[in-house]
């Protein structure tokens, strides 16, 4: 349940900062000085809100799947290409 709640928190950001999104948060803060700043550097603005919303999707995967860590955690540890023990046999 508590993943489920951190994942959804995750989407929802991932939705806000969706770069496609833009054109319907700038009327928001149109007259403030963070609507300037989103109207002067629009590519920048793209460029951020992008990797903000691909962070976003990424986190919100790995919460709401939590076994893959583990899955992946497990199988770089078991193989181990240096080991002695390879060797004795």
């Amino acid at each position: 349940m508590k993943n489920t709640l951190k994942s959804s928190g995750w989407f929802l950001f991932a939705l806000i900062t969706c770069p496609c999104h833009l054109f319907l948060l700038l009327p928001l803060v149109a007259g403030t000085a963070l609507g300037s700043y989103f109207t002067e550097f629009k590519d920048v603005i793209f460029i951020v809100m992008g990797l903000l919303f691909l962070f976003a999707l990424f986190k919100g995967w790995r919460k709401l799947d939590p076994e893959t860590k583990r899955e992946t955690k497990k199988e770089t540890t078991t193989h181990d290409c240096c080991s002695m023990e390879r060797f004795k046999s």
